[in-house]
């Protein structure tokens, strides 16, 4: 009867243990990173694939002849605090635009990997995901993705919308 009673005390501990969590992984918080991220990565090159002339009149690349190829470097590094490493590039070509992200980003709490799902965000459509792990960890314990879908463009609104951004744990 002991043993089982010092079995069952275990488990109860390892188990309160293992559920304690860290002090920012609740949703909300995950959530807010996920949402942070996707803009900083995702929203401001997307803004790049319309251009505005002086006038303010909406410019838009419908059809390229050549392939256009940008890159974004994010890059940080801090002896304290967040490290940035992270590259988003921009193809245009035809009538076709794909965005791509990949990189990754440190804190004293954790790291994370961001990048879009292949191919990308083509044609204002697609998910960029955020795996997130404990520093010093090799296994992702949560992750948290945004939807990008296309919409019909009016005026100088964006021709996507960036979903709902889910979270959850593995």
């Amino acid at each position: 009867m002991k043993k089982i009673a010092l079995y069952i005390s275990v488990a109860v501990l390892c188990t309160l243990a293992a559920c304690q969590g860290k002090d920012w992984d609740t949703d909300e918080e995950l959530m807010n990173l996920t949402d942070n991220w996707s803009y900083g990565f995702v929203d401001y090159t997307l803004q790049k694939i319309v251009e505005k002339d002086y006038d303010g009149k909406v410019i838009t690349t419908t059809v390229i002849k050549d392939t256009i190829c940008r890159e974004f470097h994010h890059i940080s590094d801090f002896e304290e605090g967040d490290s940035v490493n992270v590259v988003t590039t921009l193809y245009q070509f035809g009538d076709s635009t794909i965005v791509t992200v990949d990189g990754y980003r440190y804190t004293n709490k954790y790291f994370a990997h961001l990048f879009t799902i292949d191919p990308g965000i083509v044609n204002y459509e697609g998910i960029f995901h955020v795996d997130f792990y404990e520093t010093g960890k090799t296994t992702p314990w949560a992750w948290g993705e945004t939807t990008y879908k296309r919409i019909n463009k009016t005026g100088l609104a964006p021709a996507y919308t960036s979903g709902s951004t889910k979270v959850g744990r593995y």
